[in-house]
């Protein structure tokens, strides 16, 4: 159930100890905002005070779903974090594995032949489908999914006045596995998938040759797309979900279905009008991947013919089907840290991708044994089909630190933007502190434009306070969202002590950047639309 506030209003500072508080929507908030004991939280949280997360506490992030949540901005003129933060998987979700591989067809009309007696006198050809190829992740940067495997074929038994010929069927291929989800670092690609097999080993029997036996291939792994975002604008986003792994091949068994891939991490924007201090954890780590579908197992048919020798001649038998490989690890998402006074950042901050997935087991061969005195010794063994790899590892997240001054801040933490692990492993993501203000002439002004209302509703406005040389002359306004994408440019017409309005009534909720800028300087404010 989901409790959607729009205002909360309180002249005493404001204590959260739900345990589940399940809400994508934008709070503000009057007063402080401590919590007090582990909560789910996500959302906008505009706070007027301080907000905190006391040492013992565990916030956690509510995953992405449908379009909403998987996000935790904050707003506050102090943000105090000596507990932890844990978006892990909360981010956009991997894809589904695809289907193991089931249909038999026959050009000869023969399908049931695989696991039973048809037109036991002639020859005729049987075909088993390939495993099928997982879905994409969802995300920028969502991980693509393998090929399908291919199909695997052969004859069946064929009863003659003399030697009876057995049947034997080449296995299906497993599908490909998924590659990792991207985000700061490119995530690792999948792997091929198992090969079905036509391997076989006959002692005093003879195989029909009426059709070859063909084995199927392993659908290919796919392929990872690049990086995306910026590593020190002021962009931030979830992490992208790995593809589904790979279905195992069919034989006498069908494949079976592979995992689905993992979840990115989540996001986590943390924005200070004052002082910011991290002590304790931020964590947005994407989600490992899941095994890839197992392949069919070869089987014997019953034996067909009607003669004095129930030999292995009578019989149909399949080998193992290749098995198809893991999907791909969640790209590590989104950390986001802000103090437009001071900081100070000691804790850890982690934002991983996930690891790839585990390949799906290969299916196993069979076997038959006759043996009598007047028919002779047969045997007769199919092989087995090849295990699938792994998916690809997710590559690292991003994590960024916005400070007007690192003299004056203290920025240690311990941070991590690891790929995930795999045959093909995700790359690092990118981890950056950037000092906003370079000079006093930005740091003066900076201070000195006022943006109200903020949070505003319908319009805004952009009033210089003091200062007192502006010069307007080819100097513009623009709006830029979350993700970097100018949404709004307009000319300036400020001067000293002047307003100018700024209709915002049809941008989206959220949090966006206005920029004024002149040949002089460059400024930078942050507002909420509502």
């Amino acid at each position: 159930m989901k409790t959607f506030i729009n205002h909360i209003a309180f002249s005493f500072t404001l204590f959260f100890s739900l345990h589940a508080y399940t809400q994508c929507t934008i709070n503000n908030v009057s007063g402080d905002l401590i919590i007090s004991s582990n909560i789910i939280m996500t959302g906008t949280y505009n706070v007027t005070g301080k907000f905190v997360i006391p040492n013992g506490i565990t916030v956690f992030v509510q995953g992405y779903s449908s379009g909403t949540c998987g996000k935790l901005v904050v707003n506050a003129q102090k943000v105090f974090v000596y507990g932890k933060i844990n978006a892990n998987a909360s981010g956009y979700p991997g894809g589904l594995g695809g289907v193991g591989g089931t249909s038999v067809t026959s050009i000869t009309g023969d399908a049931v032949s695989l696991t039973g007696c048809n037109n036991k006198d002639n020859t005729g050809n049987v075909n088993v489908e390939g495993g099928k190829q997982g879905v994409a992740g969802l995300g920028l940067g969502g991980g693509i999914p393998g090929g399908n495997g291919t199909n695997g074929s052969g004859p069946k038994q064929q009863c003659l006045s003399n030697n009876d010929e057995s049947g034997m069927i080449g296995s299906g291929g497993g599908a490909g596995g998924g590659s990792g989800g991207t985000y700061g670092g490119k995530g690792g690609n999948g792997t091929n998938g198992g090969n079905g097999t036509n391997s076989y080993t006959a002692t005093g029997v003879n195989v029909s040759t009426g059709y070859a036996v063909i084995p199927g291939n392993g659908g290919t792994g796919g392929i990872a797309p690049n990086a995306v975002g910026s590593a020190t604008g002021n962009d931030i986003n979830l992490g992208s979900g790995g593809a589904g792994s790979g279905g195992g091949g069919r034989s006498f068994i069908a494949g079976l279905q592979g995992g689905k891939g993992g979840n990115g991490g989540g996001m986590v924007m943390l924005v200070a009008s004052d002082t910011l201090l991290v002590t304790g954890s931020i964590t947005a780590t994407g989600e490992n991947g899941l095994n890839g579908g197992k392949g069919g197992d070869g089987g014997v048919t019953a034996k067909c013919c009607s003669d004095g020798c129930d030999d292995c001649g009578e019989a149909t038998l399949s080998s193992g089907a290749g098995g198809g490989s893991g999907s791909g690890g969640g790209s590590g998402g989104g950390i986001y840290l802000e103090s437009q006074n001071k900081a100070v950042i000691t804790g850890t901050l982690v934002a991983n991708g996930g690891d790839g997935g585990n390949g799906g087991q290969k299916g196993t061969g069979t076997s038959c044994n006759y043996s009598a005195t007047f028919c002779g010794t047969e045997a007769l063994i199919s092989g087995n089909g090849s295990d699938g790899t792994t998916g690809g590892g997710g590559g690292g997240g991003r994590i960024k630190i916005f400070v007007p001054s690192c003299a004056q801040s203290t920025i240690t933490p311990v941070n991590n933007v690891l790929g995930g692990a795999a045959f093909y492993q995700g790359l690092p993501g990118s981890y950056n502190v950037i000092c906003s203000v370079t000079n006093l002439l930005d740091n003066y002004i900076y201070h000195d434009v006022t943006v109200f209302p903020n949070p505003a509703t319908n319009q805004i406005a952009l009033k210089f306070k003091y200062f007192d040389s502006f010069n307007e002359e080819n100097s513009s306004i623009e709006i830029i969202d979350l993700n970097g994408k100018k949404v709004l440019e307009l000319p300036s017409t400020l001067h000293l002590n002047s307003e100018q309005i700024i209709d915002i009534h049809e941008l989206n909720s959220g949090m966006y950047f206005l920029r004024l800028s002149t040949h002089d300087f460059l400024i930078n404010q942050k507002f909420i639309k509502q």
